[in-house]
């Protein structure tokens, strides 16, 4: 998730800023470019960055911001004072806050667009549904359509209805048959939206998406219908756009 913290302070006579950037990434990764002379507390400044971010490219960048003539101007003062570097902790820590903020911003209009996808793929299962309930009756008039055809090439009489469920409907609605996709996607959904609405767990969204993409690929594999196929298509470009916007999500 992008973020960005900036803040500045004046620290024993001297001005510094402290910049903290957050770049999208699988894994929990830090950088710091800081002085010499405040190393010694990088380790703490981890600590706090791990306790309260879980994914991402973090990088923290330290300056000194007073101008000088001298050379040594770029650099801070040699100094072991416990205070200057517990100054320099708080600024590093209020603009820690500034950069949680800002992803915190980030996350809720992430969440909103995914919520806006989660409502539109309820909208193409309920759609897929009704198709497939009316499939026996598509496959029924196909049937009867070519049978027809056959009996004039043929010269022969009327076919009854019967014959026509008996020889193949049946076979091709049990063959074509997608209740359970329809059933196991429904229940993603439900879990999906819980889970993001509740504590949000990236990795956990992850896997329901990949889910809900895995029985999109089934109900394609297995439909006749050229409506539903093109729903899944539907279906399926949704969950691809929630799955780039879940390398967001911590």
């Amino acid at each position: 998730m992008t973020g960005y913290g900036i803040e500045y302070a004046d620290i024993m006579g001297e001005k510094f800023m402290c910049m903290i950037k957050s770049l999208n990434s699988k894994f929990l990764d830090t950088f710091f470019d800081i002085p010499n002379e405040i190393v010694s507390i990088e380790p703490k400044m981890r600590k706090e960055i791990r306790k309260r971010i879980n994914r991402g490219k973090i990088e923290v960048i330290i300056k000194r911001q007073s101008k000088t003539k001298s050379i040594l101007g770029l650099f801070f003062k040699p100094r072991d004072d416990e205070k200057f570097k517990d100054e320099i902790f708080s600024l590093f820590m209020s603009a820690l806050t500034k950069l949680i903020q800002s992803r915190e911003d980030e996350g809720e209009s992430i969440r909103e667009d995914i919520q806006q996808r989660i409502d539109r793929l309820k909208e193409i299962i309920s759609d897929i549904e009704i198709l497939h309930k009316n499939f026996p009756i598509l496959v029924k008039n196909t049937l009867k359509e070519r049978i027809n055809q056959i009996k004039d090439e043929l010269g022969l009489k009327d076919i009854p209805d019967n014959i026509i469920d008996s020889t193949g409907v049946v076979h091709i609605v049990r063959k074509a048959d997608i209740s359970e996709e329809i059933t196991r996607i429904k229940s993603h959904l439900t879990n999906f939206e819980d889970e993001l609405n509740g504590e949000g767990d990236g990795k956990k969204l992850t896997f329901i998406s990949q889910e809900l993409l895995r029985e999109f690929n089934t109900i394609g594999s297995k439909s006749l219908d050229l409506k539903i196929i093109e729903k899944v298509i539907e279906g399926k470009l949704e969950v691809e756009r929630i799955r780039e916007q879940l390398y967001n999500v911590e």
